[in-house]
C-alpha cells in the first residue's frame, strides 16, 4: 500500500533530468534522455535526442549529437542538432553547425561553417572546400 512502484515514472518533456554542476568534470560518453543542463566541463562526445542546455560556466570539449542545443558557455566540437540550435550572446563555438533551425543571438562567437539541411548526416565531415585554392 505505502511501498514503491515498480513502474518507472515517465519522463516528462520539460522536466529536467540531470544536471552537471560548476566546478565538475566528466570525461567519456556522455548518453542522456530528456533535458540535461551543464554548468561543468565535458570532454567526449554527448548523443541524445533530447535537449542539452549548456551554461554560461558549461563547456564541451567533443562531438554534440542532440535534438536540441541551447548554449550560453562554451563548444569545441561539431555539433549537429535534429531540431534546432540556439546560440546566446554569451556563448562561443569552435566547430560546425548542423541543423534545421538556428537561432543565434548577437554577441555569440561562431568558428565553423553552418549548414541547415533537413536530413542529419551519419557524420559531420572535418573540412570542406579546398584551403589552398
Amino acid at each position: 500500500m505505502f511501498g514503491r512502484s515498480s513502474r518507472k515514472k515517465a519522463i516528462r518533456p520539460d522536466e529536467i533530468t540531470a544536471f552537471l554542476g560548476a566546478g565538475t568534470q566528466y570525461n567519456g560518453q556522455f548518453h542522456f534522455q530528456g533535458i540535461v543542463r551543464i554548468d561543468g566541463g565535458v570532454n567526449g562526445d554527448i548523443d541524445s535526442d533530447g535537449t542539452l542546455v549548456l551554461g554560461e560556466e558549461g563547456f564541451v570539449e567533443g562531438r554534440v549529437r542532440v535534438g536540441t542545443l541551447i548554449s550560453n558557455g562554451r563548444v569545441k566540437g561539431d555539433v549537429e542538432a535534429s531540431v534546432r540550435v540556439v546560440l546566446n550572446k554569451s556563448s562561443s563555438l569552435e566547430g560546425n553547425v548542423r541543423a534545421p533551425a538556428m537561432v543565434i543571438e548577437e554577441g555569440a562567437i561562431i568558428n565553423g561553417q553552418l549548414s541547415m539541411d533537413l536530413e542529419p548526416l551519419a557524420q559531420i565531415p572535418e573540412r570542406t572546400g579546398n584551403p589552398e585554392a
